[in-house]
């Protein structure tokens, strides 16, 4: 439920309340937490620190995965006795950091081995704690670590981010029946877990519309990370021989995907308008790809864009009424 604000002193002064009835309703006002939450915040940096200190003194894995497990039992430790919720914000920062931790020494640990276990290991402990300990953030990073599992991640150098997609087609299948066995069960879900449930879904949402746009632009060679070869100079010949998904697949498919969902979501949800910017982006991106920047594409595309404008104004006004 919404928090609702109200002035009871001007209320009173005004006659639109009695004087008891506004002592009433401060009786049941909400406590003020703004103090207990500075309070969890240097608490949180002071088990940072510490955590950092102990690493630096003995660097080693295994005392990461001690503190991640001592911040574990913080966090499950304080989601037991804290009755009154004032500190919530430590619990919920002591959970963050020893499922992180966990997934760091999996991560560590199991550096060497080329499976998608250790992935698999990963995306459940994380999704483990955020269903446990109630926690939205971790259900992110529990569905992208499932995503490494086929191939997908992400790299950084020097002011650049990457996103790549190993199994375009895969990923598709594999997070689209995720988020929609997420959305379709959504209504069973207890109410508790709907928020950790929903980022989890959305996340999906996401993984979907990434492999869409990178199989838009190279296509998609299947199995290829299982099946081609480590080693770059041995892999032109599987690939030549390879069954392939071409991009015109892809981009027919995704913009077909997004239209769909734009008429079928609820007009302003988060499927609706996320399906809209990726629909700008796809537009974009298969403008450079095919056909080029210059004056005639120009004025094509603006023409284009127009008459899409007018047709999405007029449909959805037809939904309207």
């Amino acid at each position: 439920m919404p928090a609702i604000r109200l002035d009871l002193e001007a209320l009173t002064r005004s006659g639109q309340i009695s004087p008891d009835e506004a002592r009433r309703l401060k009786a049941l006002a909400l406590p003020d937490h703004k103090g207990s939450l500075l309070v969890n915040i240097l608490l949180i940096f002071g088990a940072l620190a510490v955590a950092a200190g102990t690493i630096a003194l003995v660097p080693n894995a295994a005392t990461g995965l001690v503190l991640a497990l001592l911040a574990l039992a913080g966090a499950e430790t304080l989601r037991r006795i804290d009755g009154d919720a004032s500190l919530k914000v430590l619990g919920a920062g002591l959970a963050i950091m020893g499922a992180m931790g966990i997934a760091g020494w999996i991560g560590w640990e199991f550096r060497e081995v080329d499976s998608a276990y250790p992935a698999l290991a990963i995306a459940a402990a994380l999704g483990a704690a955020a269903l446990w300990f109630r926690s939205a953030f971790l259900a992110a990073p529990a569905v992208l670590a499932l995503g490494a599992t086929l191939g997908s991640g992400t790299g950084y150098w020097h002011a650049s981010y990457a996103i790549f997609v190993e199994e375009p087609t895969f990923t598709i299948i594999v997070f689209g029946a995720l988020a929609g066995a997420i959305y379709a069960l959504r209504p069973r879900i207890a109410a508790a877990c709907a928020l950790v449930t929903t980022v989890a879904a959305r996340t999906a949402v996401f993984m979907v519309n990434f492999a869409f746009w990178v199989g838009s632009l190279w296509g998609d060679r299947l199995g290829e990370h299982w099946l081609a070869p480590r080693d770059w100079s041995d892999r032109h010949d599987w690939r030549e021989s390879a069954l392939q998904v071409p991009e015109a697949v892809f981009s027919l498919g995704w913009a077909a995907f997004l239209v769909a969902v734009i008429f079928r979501a609820r007009r302003g949800g988060f499927l609706s308008v996320t399906s809209i910017v990726f629909l700008a982006i796809h537009g974009y991106t298969q403008y450079f790809e095919v056909l080029g920047a210059n004056a005639t594409t120009l004025l094509i595309g603006g023409v284009v864009l127009v008459a899409l404008a007018v047709g999405g104004t007029r449909a959805f006004v037809a939904r309207r009424t």
